[in-house]
């Protein structure tokens, strides 16, 4: 498996983001979070997208810190 920029050589355990239960589709967060429910995986993966570059997003950054 390939590292991504930044991380140390190692064997990272990548398992599903998205689960499903009676209320819906959740994605969970490397923050620890599980977000949703969503009606569909699409909106969970749609939602996972906005939340990643809302993230990473350098004023979200500043005014988190």
């Amino acid at each position: 498996m390939l590292n991504r920029s930044g991380e140390i050589k190692k064997t990272w355990f990548r398992g599903d983001r998205y689960f499903h239960t009676a209320e819906g589709w959740f994605f969970l967060t490397r923050e620890c979070t599980q977000e949703g429910p969503f009606r569909s995986q699409n909106e969970a993966e749609n939602e996972l997208m906005l939340y990643i570059r809302k993230i990473t997003n350098p004023i979200y950054r500043q005014q988190t810190a």
